[in-house]
């Protein structure tokens, strides 16, 4: 199942709005995260992670360097349990060194393979559904679920200061769609419009 989320963005008029972004699915909370040294162990029960797989860290609060959200990190075979693991920048390379740990809720996921995946962003009126404006997607790193949403000015301007709402859709190469993320735009108006 790919992960919904929910984001809020504001878009101002005849301005370029870029956002980057990475599906993911299978989302896990991390109950605890030890630290053996500089070495960081990762809990998640039954996380069912092999060595090499692919992972993405969400949430936190702060994050030490070392390690941050949204990048991609690899499962070593090194503290590979059930419940446990450590990952590395590089494929079977050596585990991450971290001085901390991220402070609040830390989630763990894998990315979406876009491979073969279309996708689709509108901004809608929320009362009565009318469209008003189109994103521009790119898949930017289809292995690892990464695209772009665009608005350029000449779509950005036209539209009414205001709240809308935005989804955006992956439709998969078998015919499976899913509606991914999800939020309000508000839209500002600027003056400067030349």
């Amino acid at each position: 199942m790919i992960y919904p989320a929910v984001y809020d963005i504001t878009i101002l008029q005849n301005s370029t709005w870029r956002g980057t972004f990475r599906a993911t699915q299978n989302r896990k909370q991390i109950s605890s995260i030890s630290l053996a040294s500089t070495t960081p162990t990762f809990t998640a029960p039954c996380h069912s992670y092999a060595a090499d797989d692919t992972v993405i860290f969400s949430g936190g609060d702060t994050w030490p360097c070392g390690l941050a959200p949204n990048e991609i990190y690899y499962v070593i075979s090194s503290g590979l349990t059930a419940d446990a693991f450590q990952v590395s920048a590089t494929i079977s390379g050596s585990s991450i060194s971290i001085a901390a740990v991220p402070s609040g809720t830390v989630y763990v996921a894998t990315p979406v393979d876009l491979s073969t995946s279309t996708i689709d962003a509108d901004i809608r009126v929320l009362l009565d559904d009318t469209q008003v404006g189109t994103f521009t997607t790119a898949i930017t790193d289809a292995s690892n679920g990464a695209f772009t949403l665009t608005l350029p000015p000449a779509s950005s301007v036209s539209i009414e200061p205001g709240r809308f709402a935005y989804d955006v859709s992956i439709t998969q190469g078998s015919g499976d769609r899913y509606y991914w993320l999800t939020g309000v735009v508000t839209v500002q108006r600027t003056y400067s419009r030349n």
